[in-house]
């Protein structure tokens, strides 16, 4: 069911196509997961997160001083959306953000299972960048928000988009200079004289 989802070929699949997908009849599917499509579709991206979870625990974390830190975490994104698992993160992530977005039942799921888990990872690590002195005191959730956002955008565009074979761009100098922009900002150092 969860591969039905990610395919791209077709349209969003109905409830009926994610229970053919799983083998089962669609009332059997309303039985284990609710009774809308939108339930089952947050089953599916909860999946999504449990898959994830490892790696969020790792995204949440540093040793790395600030700056290598932001450039660690941003790569291990991108390698990450690009990683070809059983699942994608970056397949997984257009999918929630493309039924998030065209479900307003789906949305507060999409945000759940897949942003804020990526949003909450990168917080924890700024926090821990302010903790050390390395950071500035700043909302790290909204500083989490503006550096996570064009990473996602940029690899999204260049793979699920199909941005590499209309508007190719090198994605990971793309992201260092995201990173370095964000460094100039958000850096202790910055105060210095």
């Amino acid at each position: 069911m969860m591969m039905r989802v990610l395919r791209r070929e077709t349209a969003r699949p109905s409830l009926r196509q994610l229970a053919e997908a799983a083998g089962v009849t669609a009332p059997t599917l309303r039985h284990y997961f609710g009774s809308s499509r939108a339930e089952v579709i947050a089953a599916i991206l909860e999946e999504f997160l449990k898959m994830g979870q490892a790696r969020l625990a790792s995204a949440a974390m540093t040793s790395a001083p600030f700056a290598e830190s932001i450039h660690e975490f941003a790569l291990s994104l991108v390698r990450g959306m690009r990683h070809a698992g059983p699942v994608r993160l970056g397949d997984a992530f257009a999918v929630g953000l493309a039924e998030g977005l065209l479900d307003p039942a789906i949305g507060p799921s999409a945000l759940r299972f897949m942003v804020d888990p990526a949003q909450q990872a990168l917080q924890r690590r700024l926090d821990e960048h302010v903790a050390r002195g390395e950071m500035i005191e700043a909302d790290t959730r909204a500083a989490s928000l503006m550096l996570l956002s064009p990473i996602l955008i940029a690899a999204l565009h260049q793979d699920q988009m199909g941005g590499s074979a209309c508007n190719p761009l090198d994605l990971e100098a793309a992201v260092a200079g995201i990173c370095d922009a964000f460094i100039r900002a958000y850096s202790r150092e910055r105060e210095k004289p």
